[in-house]
């Protein structure tokens, strides 16, 4: 166990990785939140792929599931909300870890019923979307592998990433779930909410390594 946790701990040292893990966390934590009210978790509106209107005996299988679970009403609020506390956990940053373990169950269970129900290509995406969320637990392995042993003594040493464990990504998650409800409350379309949280994590990422990179130096020449 020591020799796993070791080696994830090395590689969780390199900044690219840092950089991936924090906009992986961005990716799927605001693709769960824009889906939880693009799916209409919130309202009564019927999905389309439900076929509202039509006799649910003339359905798909599929289109009856999607049916029966989004007039459940509190059933289909209650996985909306779970979608959006699990998302905004990972955009903190500094709660990723508990946001990644919700999440993992949450996708697991998707992915399975893309399968059952013979989603065509959806699979794929459900797919790597448990692949993404697996990789997150996998970087957070040294607080999860607790779960199979007991805590060692501690040493008195805590590893810091030099990227990764700063509070301006905290910022950033914040503003891009306010933008999300932003386009929420304006009925904007959900191309709309996907490309105002690239530009938004873009142009975080040029200020951060700009401040980043000028501070390293006015330090080296100082």
């Amino acid at each position: 166990m020591n020799t796993i946790v070791n080696f994830i701990a090395h590689f969780r040292q390199f900044g690219f990785l840092q950089i991936f893990t924090i906009y992986l966390r961005y990716l799927i934590g605001s693709a769960f939140v824009i889906a939880a009210f693009g799916m209409g978790k919130f309202n009564s509106h019927e999905l389309l792929i439900s076929s509202p209107g039509t006799p649910i005996e003339n359905l798909e299988p599929i289109q009856q599931f999607f049916r029966v679970i989004a007039t459940s009403g509190l059933y289909w609020q209650f996985i909306g909300w779970s979608q959006v506390i699990a998302g905004v956990l990972l955009m903190t940053q500094q709660f990723a870890k508990v946001g990644a373990a919700l999440f993992f169950g949450m996708i697991l269970n998707i992915f399975v019923i893309t399968i059952s129900y013979n989603f065509q290509g959806t699979p794929v995406v459900t797919g790597l979307m448990l692949l993404a969320t697996t990789y997150l637990i996998v970087w957070d392995f040294d607080s999860f592998q607790y779960m199979f042993r007991k805590p060692a003594p501690s040493s008195g040493t805590i590893q810091t990433l030099h990227i990764a464990d700063r509070s301006y990504w905290s910022i950033v998650g914040a503003l891009m779930f306010v933008l999300i409800l932003c386009c929420v409350v304006f009925k904007l379309n959900i191309l709309y909410q996907l490309g105002g949280c690239f530009v938004l994590g873009l142009v975080s990422f040029v200020l951060f390594f700009t401040a980043f990179h000028r501070k390293r130096a006015q330090s080296i020449s100082a």
